[in-house]
């Protein structure tokens, strides 16, 4: 397999050394680079790093892809990063174009875990023939005539115009950290070796000239190394799934109520730049006095705020008259700007916004809806492979950088996808392809989580409540199904990326529909459940019933009228009470039951139910404390549970 590898990478070596620069080629997307014929590379390099990985040595300097595009946490800031055999690339949006791509200070990283750490030697001098580090007190030196780790460090620099070939060599391997020493290999084999802050040089004699010098593995030791902790960044944070929508102008209505809930997440639409900055370059942040003070409410209630931006103010728009719809493309640093001074101001207290959406539902064709809609539009029906995606992924490109620059813990969400159908499941589903035109456009690295939308619609039918949605019905349902298909285009796409589902709910299907007599509100409580449940269990970040004000639309608000709560609003406040701090654990399905385990640090609870009018047994457990409804209602119980169409929340202690 050795040889094998060996081949494939001069034969690849040989291919990007030729790969062409033309205009043309220049102007198209970012495109991911695959390895389908070297054994044990499964993952491509993501189209954010291609550029920067052909340009500055390819193979030889970062070697193949160990994993794909991925959020983790680096000393305080949350950063997009994929590892390399010898190497592992950031992203960094905040920093000017040529300085966003950087290298992880993977030498130092790897010297500290062997507890190689060691001061500055204080009695070094330069040597003849060799560059001196004055910073390190270290030389670097040839071991052949015109070969060796001198001369590789001062010509294998990254091509970043404007620096000179020593900064540029410094950008790329950093300063030396060591002598040059003899260190054993993994075979065993003692090799000259010289450690620097982004590399380690090996010297092998016996390679032709061009490899003599080699770069080691340190991805794979660091990524293989058992003290070796990365921290992935949950973007959870510790919170439940559980959120909830505030329409705007009802916050200070519901207050009390939302206190009371105490939901993890709300979502707020939202603030429009058209409101604020009405004339290019004048902006009147006082025209957000009423929303901001909404916001303040938000937040002050613990949970996590999610605003909305949208409003195109007319001077922007890229389709005169349509608010909803995209920027032109000539005043996207105008909203990038916008952006900036806008995440500047809410960052912090009393605000403290950390997450940024973008539209809602933009996968709406910006004909198909009013100019001044709350939902949409960014799609466009003409263009039949990306319906439109491009120029939203040409947003989240120059917004991105803008918001990370101003918090760098701010995250940004692709805006809730209206998923009207399944391009996979109906040929002649256009909106549906919308998705996969931002990504093929490059936007997959310029967002942090991606966001959808999964109403569903009652019935007196003792069913599935999921499968009430015929377009979906072929994939369980919208909560399951999207959440599936949008996994799905973004592995085609070689990204992968946290998803909430963060507008939903079980709905009045017909509008004059007597639903709420005939028994909605007590099967909102058990979908709630229900929603939850299967929320956690399927890794979303959140899922935001829409609304807790009421009536609501099509009558699925948690509060009615006269704000008075629903039973569904009396299930969520028991589970956010019962599972506040809890993990998921596994899957208890079986037979006609579904059913799924949680935990807290004192308590375990497993939730069953049926999905149509049987019943099932479920014994007693060992710990067994009580049994409850949707509600909290407790629950007689003999030796056995009797589970039907109603939640059931077992507690025991662990």
């Amino acid at each position: 397999m050795r040889l094998i590898r060996h081949y494939v990478f001069l034969v690849l070596l040989v291919v990007l050394l030729a790969w062409p620069a033309s205009s043309t080629l220049a102007q198209q997307p970012p495109q991911p680079i695959c390895f389908p014929g070297v054994p044990g590379i499964d993952h491509c390099i993501d189209p954010v790093f291609t550029a920067y990985w052909q340009r500055n040595g390819g193979l030889p300097v970062f070697g193949y892809p160990l994993g794909p595009l991925q959020q983790v946490e680096i000393e305080g800031r949350v950063l997009q990063v994929q590892w390399f055999e010898r190497n592992r690339l950031e992203l960094h949006p905040q920093n000017p174009p040529a300085y966003r791509v950087l290298l992880g200070r993977m030498g130092a990283e790897r010297l500290q875990i062997l507890g190689r750490e060691a001061p500055a030697p204080s009695d070094a001098t330069p040597q003849p023939g060799c560059r001196w580090f004055e910073a390190t007190r270290q030389n670097v030196c040839d071991q052949d005539a015109g070969l060796g780790f001198k001369r590789y460090w001062e010509t294998q620099g990254l091509r970043i115009p404007g620096l000179s070939a020593y900064e540029q060599s410094l950008a790329l391997f950093g300063l030396p950290l060591t002598a040059a020493q003899f260190e054993p290999a993994a075979n065993g084999e003692l090799i000259l070796t010289q450690w620097f802050e982004r590399a380690r040089f090996e010297w092998h004699p016996n390679n032709p000239d061009q490899f003599k010098v080699l770069l080691g593995l340190l991805g794979n030791e660091l990524r293989a190394d058992a003290n070796f902790v990365e921290r992935p960044f949950d973007p959870r944070g510790g919170r439940t799934p559980i959120g909830v929508e505030i329409n705007r102008t009802a916050v200070a209505s519901v207050a009390t109520r939302l206190n009371e809930l105490r939901p993890d997440w709300v979502r707020y639409n939202g603030i429009l730049w058209s409101e604020v900055e009405p004339v290019a370059g004048q902006r009147n942040w006082a025209a957000l006095d009423r929303v901001l003070n909404e916001i303040a409410l938000i937040s002050a209630s613990g949970a996590a705020p999610m605003v909305i931006v949208r409003g195109t103010p007319p001077w922007a728009q890229a389709v005169p008259g349509s608010a909803c719809g995209p920027v032109a493309a000539q005043q996207l640093p105008a909203f990038a700007s916008f952006m900036g001074e806008l995440v500047t101001r809410l960052s912090g207290p009393p605000y403290n916004v950390k997450h940024w959406e973008f539209g809602n539902e933009p996968d709406v064709d910006t004909a198909l809806v009013p100019g001044d809609s709350q939902f949409g539009c960014w799609g466009e029906a003409s263009d039949a492979a990306g319906y439109g995606g491009a120029r939203y992924a040409a947003m989240l490109q120059a917004v991105y950088p803008a918001i990370k620059q101003a918090d760098p813990q701010a995250q940004v969400i692709f805006g809730g996808l209206l998923l009207d159908c399944d391009p996979s499941f109906d040929a002649s589903c256009q909106p549906g392809r919308f998705l996969a035109g931002v990504l093929a456009a490059g936007g997959g690295a310029y967002f942090d989580i991606l966001a959808y939308h999964a109403y569903t619609f009652w019935s007196e039918q003792r069913s599935d409540f999921d499968l009430n949605v015929p377009k979906w019905s072929h994939r369980n349902g919208p909560l399951l199904g999207r959440l599936d298909f949008v996994r799905a285009t973004m592995a085609t796409y070689g990204v992968s990326k946290p998803v909430m589902m963060n507008e939903g709910g079980l709905l009045c299907l017909g509008a004059n529909q007597p639903c709420g007599a005939m028994g909605l509100y007590d099967d909102q409580a058990s979908y709630v459940v229900r929603m939850y449940a299967r929320s956690w269990a399927a890794d979303l970040v959140n899922s935001v019933w829409y609304t807790l004000n009421g009536p609501g639309w099509r009558d699925g608000g948690l509060l009615d009228r006269s704000r008075q709560p629903r039973p569904a609003f009396v299930a969520m406040r028991f589970l956010r009470e019962r599972l506040d701090g809890a993990t998921y654990l596994r899957p208890l399905t079986t037979g006609t039951l579904e059913g799924y385990a949680f935990a807290t640090p004192t308590r375990e609870y497993h939730i069953y139910w049926t999905n149509s009018s049987t019943t099932a047994p479920v014994a007693l457990p060992p710990g067994f404390i009580a049994a409850y409804g949707p509600t909290g209602n407790p629950l007689a119980v003999g030796r056995e549970l009797i589970v039907g169409f109603e939640p059931v929340i077992i507690e025991m202690n662990r």
